[in-house]
């Protein structure tokens, strides 16, 4: 319960002081000395785990309640359009946290602490590109893109993460917008590795349908 508290205090101060926040001003916020924060947390990295891993369980509370949702007969463009906005709200939401664990490195992959944001990304990512494997074994097509699609969608959604909270979401570049963008940037990079295995998907269906993956040469 205490480091809970702890990491509130932390996002409270981060979102006050932005990326120059320091282990003082994080102190300060949650009325504690840094031996107790050291004490919890071993060192600053260990702290911006913790709450990397806070915004983690936020984003996957987000796509249990949305794109993993008892939603049976949805299509999948319309859970990817749900799963999309709830992110967006999450950013729009936080955007001063967003931009400091990019700028920290807590969104590249290269912090291995279990949970973080990056990590609960790609899990969330890795239970959708297994619904895409399903359907491409199904038709007979080579599924190994799937993998580097799921990379392309996930750095290319990061790269305009950043990008809107630097610029666009201050600017002409609306929420409902963004939301948009990343949606039709999914589904372009999808639809590029689809095609470039003979199939494509039809986005106005539920994964489990039988026409969700087809082949070029059916249609």
């Amino acid at each position: 319960m205490v480091k809970a508290e702890l990491v509130d205090a932390a996002i409270r101060a981060i979102e006050k002081c932005g990326d120059g926040v320091s282990m003082d001003d994080i102190a300060a916020e949650a009325g504690a000395s840094k031996p107790k924060l050291y004490r919890h947390f071993g060192d600053r990295a260990g702290l911006y785990s913790a709450i990397a891993a806070r915004l983690g369980s936020m984003i996957w509370d987000s796509a249990q309640s949305t794109l993993f949702a008892d939603t049976e007969g949805s299509s999948v463009d319309d859970l990817f359009q749900s799963s999309i906005a709830a992110y967006v709200g999450l950013v729009d939401d936080h955007p001063v946290l967003f931009r400091f664990l990019m700028t920290n490195h807590m969104f590249d992959g290269a912090q291995s602490a279990d949970g973080n944001a990056a990590e609960q990304l790609r899990s969330v990512m890795d239970i959708v590109s297994g619904e895409f494997a399903r359907s491409l074994r199904r038709v007979g097509a080579d599924e190994s893109l799937v993998t580097l699609a799921v990379a392309s969608i996930l750095g290319a959604g990061v790269s305009a993460t950043r990008w809107w909270i630097d610029q666009g979401r201050s600017g002409s570049v609306s929420r409902s917008l963004f939301a948009t963008h990343i949606l039709e940037t999914s589904w372009g990079i999808i639809d590029g590795a689809a095609a470039s295995v003979g199939v494509r998907f039809r986005r106005d269906v539920p994964f489990g349908d039988p026409d969700f993956a087809r082949p070029l040469a059916g249609l």
